[in-house]
C-alpha cells in the first residue's frame, strides 16, 4: 500500500482505532513516497493523535521536526509550530514562526493562528477558566484583523476550539461571561467563514452558531441561527446530514423556546396565588358608615330573610 493510501485510511479510522494510528506513524511520516502535499494532513494527524488525544506533545514534535521543512507551506509550518510550542522546544517554534512570516504572511494573523492553535492543543490539559480567558483575549484582537489567507485557517480553528468548549461537562451555561466568550467565538468563525469558505462551510457555521445559543439556552438564536443553515441548505444543493443536525438542533430550541414560555406563566400564576389583588371598592369592601367601619368578605351579599 502506497504511503498516502495508509494516510487515507487512517484519516478514516484513527478515531476508532487511535492506537494502531499511532503505531504507523512513524514509517509514514519517515516515508520517502508520501507527497509534499499531503504532509499538512499527516502532521495534523501526528498532533491530533500524539498531542491533542494522548498529551505526549514530545513524541509529537519529534515526528514532525524530522520532515523535510525548508519549502514547507503555512498550514505545515503552523501544526510543527504548535507541537515545537506544546513539546517545550520555544527555539524551534520562533524558527518556524520567523520561516512562515518570510513568505509575506501578516504577522499578526500568523501570532494569532499560532497561539489558538496552542489553545485548541492545550485543551484537556489546561483548567476551563484559563482556557476561556485566553479565548476570549483572542478573539478581541481577532475581530481587528484583516482579511487574508490565514481567514480560513483561523475559522477552523475557531470552530474547532468553540465545539470542544461546549463539551466541556463543568460548562456554566448560567454564567453571562462564559456565554459571551463562545457565542463571540461562533460568531467570529461565521465571519471568517464568510469570507474564506464556501456554502457548506457558511451552513457548517450557523449551525455551531445554533449549538452554542442552544447550549446557553438562547432559544431565539439558536432557531434563528438553524433557520438560516437550513435556508443555505436549501438554496445551494443537497447535505442530508447537515440538515439532520440542523433540524435537530431547530427542534431544541422550539421545545427549549416552549418549555420556557410554560415556565414563565406558572411562575405568573404562583406569584398571582401568593400576592393576590386587593378587592375593588364597593359592594363587599370595607366602608364606613356613621363613622364605624363594617367589614364584609367578597364577594358581598344580602342575608336571606327566613320567614315562619
Amino acid at each position: 500500500m502506497s504511503a498516502i493510501a495508509v494516510l487515507d485510511a487512517l484519516m478514516r479510522t484513527h478515531d476508532d482505532r487511535p492506537d494502531e494510528a499511532i503505531a504507523q506513524l512513524p514509517a509514514l511520516l519517515a516515508s520517502p513516497d508520501l507527497p509534499a502535499a499531503s504532509l499538512p494532513r499527516a502532521a495534523w494527524l501526528a498532533n491530533h493523535l500524539l498531542g491533542e488525544k494522548k498529551g505526549d506533545w514530545r513524541g509529537a514534535w519529534a515526528l514532525l521536526k524530522r520532515l523535510p521543512l525548508v519549502e514547507a507551506g503555512p498550514v505545515l509550518l503552523r501544526h510543527c509550530a504548535v507541537a515545537a510550542t506544546l513539546a517545550g522546544d520555544a527555539l524551534g517554534s520562533w524558527r518556524l514562526e520567523r520561516q512562515w512570516l518570510a513568505g509575506g504572511a501578516n504577522a499578526e494573523c500568523v501570532r494569532l493562528a499560532l497561539r489558538l492553535g496552542v489553545l485548541q492543543g492545550a485543551q484537556l490539559a489546561t483548567p476551563l477558566p484559563e482556557l476561556l480567558t485566553e479565548f476570549s483575549t483572542l478573539l478581541a484582537a481577532l475581530e481587528l484583523c484583516e482579511a487574508g489567507e490565514l481567514d480560513a485557517a483561523l475559522a477552523s480553528l475557531l470552530t474547532n476550539i468553540v465545539s470542544a468548549l461546549l463539551e466541556r461537562g463543568e460548562l456554566d451555561i448560567r454564567d453571562p461571561s462564559c456565554a459571551e466568550t463562545l457565542s463571540s467565538g461562533a460568531r467570529i468563525a461565521r465571519l471568517l467563514w464568510g469570507r474564506a469558505g464556501n456554502w457548506v462551510n457558511h451552513e457548517r457555521a450557523e449551525y455551531l452558531l445554533a449549538l452554542t445559543a442552544n447550549r446557553f439556552e438562547r432559544w431565539p438564536d439558536g432557531l434563528r441561527a438553524a433557520d438560516a443553515g437550513l435556508a443555505l441548505i436549501a438554496a445551494n444543493g443537497e447535505e442530508d446530514v447537515d440538515r439532520a443536525f440542523l433540524l435537530l438542533e431547530r427542534t431544541r430550541a422550539l421545545r427549549g423556546r416552549a418549555a420556557k414560555r410554560r415556565r414563565k406563566r406558572l411562575m405568573a400564576r404562583r406569584r398571582r396565588w401568593r400576592h393576590p389583588s386587593p378587592p375593588i371598592c364597593g359592594r363587599g369592601s370595607t366602608i364606613a358608615r356613621g363613622g364605624q367601619k363594617e367589614s364584609r368578605l367578597w364577594p358581598a351579599r344580602e342575608a336571606t330573610k327566613v320567614r315562619a
